[in-house]
């Protein structure tokens, strides 16, 4: 009777190898990961910006059905009839008293701009203003439009899931909503 010894199994050297490929394979991949994070999160911001924009633009076909030519409190028949309109038929806002003191500026503060986001969008982001870090998406900032400012007309939200910390001018993934122009833009810088 003959008694095979066969071994079953790897040796040290083929276990060695196959963790080395493995090690390299985990290094080449980890950065494409993140680089597919980072697409998403871009796609994301497309996303969003451009319902934002859809929004603006239903808003100020609104104001023009309605038939005014000046600013108006309570937009009626959007957005639950609590959007307040600039000269231009564009939102500002909710809540800035009638009449309005500032009919230019956005809002009342930054809140003016977490307040348009929320009311313009169905299940919007989470949204924070610029002095609260409480780990929402993006951060709200409102300022004067770099060209021609004529008040606080404009509304930046920085994307904070990526940890960028960076205010607004110098943040590499932002939604910009111009108020005089009826115009919403992502601009993603690299």
């Amino acid at each position: 009777m003959l008694v095979s010894l066969k071994s079953k199994g790897f040796t040290l050297i083929e276990l060695v190898v196959v963790i080395i490929i493995l090690g390299i394979l985990a290094v080449v991949a980890t950065p494409l990961f993140l680089d597919f994070r980072r697409d998403a999160e871009i796609s994301r911001v497309n996303a969003i910006a451009a319902a934002y924009q859809q929004a603006i633009t239903f808003s100020h076909t609104r104001w023009q059905i309605h038939g005014s030519n000046s600013s108006m409190n309570d937009l009626p028949g959007y957005a639950g009839g609590e959007l307040d309109i600039n000269n231009f038929g564009y939102p500002l806002g909710i809540d800035k008293g009638n009449p309005m003191g500032q009919p230019t500026n956005i809002g009342q503060g930054e809140q003016g701009c977490v307040d348009l986001w929320n009311t313009l969008q169905d299940d919007p982001a989470s949204v924070s203003l610029s002095t609260i870090d409480n780990d929402s998406d993006f951060q709200a900032y409102r300022h004067q439009a770099d060209t021609n400012p004529t008040g606080l007309t404009q509304c930046t939200y920085v994307l904070r899931t990526l940890n960028d910390t960076a205010g607004r001018e110098t943040a590499e993934i932002k939604i910009i909503y111009d108020s005089v122009a009826g115009t919403v833009v992502s601009e993603i810088t690299d």
